[in-house]
């Protein structure tokens, strides 16, 4: 029940999101016809968008363990199967329901595929990546349970899966904005959709990139950084300003991956998504005797360690540096004028 009802607001927000762009881009555009942009598009995306949740799941399940270039190419042939398929349904059903004229039939259907096609490749092949990231970190979880968790690499493995499991619940939402952003980019700024294209890529590989590895490099936390606040850029407009000031001599230092990103995050949350005039965010490094100091700051109200929600963002944050750096690692809160600042002060390298 759970699952349906998931898919009914999913394919409800994309079509209302279709609707709207529509009705934006369309210089014939009126209130009498916004009605039939609406339903036109919430039909579209409850057909497309169920045929694809109950067909590709399944197929997936079948090619996941095939060789890479084979299940990519059987994995992309179904995605555009459903596109064509979930198309044609929608385009009978608009008939069906009296809003095209059966000799537009094939003029409608010709018209929209393109655009389902996108859509259709674009939400299934990032679903992809997010369900193997939830698998990965399902089978990290069930591995950990059939060992002894007092030992201090069980401690670490098990900070890895809530970490793993975190993510899985946070990419979605990211993820559906980042789509709608790429959707509103694609008639009007085509190569700034295929740019907005690219670093998700960038953003979704790192995502299984750093899942075997305790520590990346401060540079490659700096590019998965750059690349999500470009993406919010992109959503936000002005209301984002952010400055980065890192000295190359310590862009090799190693750090937890989604560290710095886990401190972004909190400030785009809280403050760039929270207030009409937006946030400004300063992101430092330097150097503080033999230990790494990363702070990232922004103009917002504020905030104290103590209202840090459970399991979450920052709390989760906490206790990975706990576990790997066996209590060396801080997380310190210091407001400012206006604003405040978050520090991380890491050691050389993870106990």
């Amino acid at each position: 029940m759970g699952t349906t009802r998931n898919i009914l607001i999913v394919n409800t927000i994309v079509g209302a999101g279709l609707a709207a762009l529509n009705y934006i881009f369309d210089p014939t555009a009126n209130l009498r016809n916004i009605w039939t942009y609406l339903i036109g598009n919430m039909i579209y995306s409850q057909v497309i968008g169920t045929t694809a949740a109950l067909v590709v799941p399944r197929i997936a399940m079948r090619l996941w363990h095939r060789p890479g270039p084979q299940m990519w190419t059987l994995y992309v042939a179904t995605l555009l199967a459903v596109s064509v398929a979930g198309t044609a349904l929608a385009v009978v059903a608009l008939w069906l329901c009296q809003i095209i004229p059966a000799a537009r039939i094939v003029d409608h259907f010709m018209g929209s595929i393109r655009i389902a096609t996108i859509i259709t490749l674009l939400i299934g092949i990032a679903a992809f990546f997010i369900e193997s990231l939830r698998h990965r970190g399902e089978r990290t979880a069930l591995e950990l349970k059939q060992q002894q968790l007092l030992n201090e690499r069980a401690e670490k493995l098990a900070a890895e899966a809530r970490f793993s499991s975190l993510q899985s619940r946070l990419q979605p939402h990211f993820l559906f904005n980042t789509i709608n952003s790429i959707l509103a980019l694609i008639r009007e700024d085509p190569a700034g959709a295929e740019l907005m294209l690219q670093r998700l890529s960038r953003l979704l590989r790192y995502a299984l990139d750093s899942q075997q590895r305790t520590t990346v490099s401060l540079d490659e936390e700096l590019k998965l950084v750059t690349d999500y606040l470009a993406i919010e850029q992109t959503r936000f407009g002005r209301r984002l300003r952010f400055a980065i000031d890192v000295p190359d001599d310590l862009r090799s230092w190693p750090v937890p991956p989604y560290a710095m990103q886990t401190l972004i995050e909190n400030s785009m949350k809280y403050v760039a998504g929270a207030r009409r005039e937006g946030a400004s965010l300063q992101i430092s490094a330097r150097r503080q005797a033999d230990a790494l100091l990363l702070q990232v700051s922004d103009d917002g109200d504020g905030f104290l360690l103590a209202d840090i929600p459970q399991g979450r963002g920052l709390d989760t944050l906490i206790q990975r540096l706990h576990m790997l750096y066996q209590g060396k690692a801080t997380l310190t809160v210091e407001p400012l004028s206006p604003g405040c600042a978050v520090t991380l002060l890491l050691p050389g390298a993870p106990v």
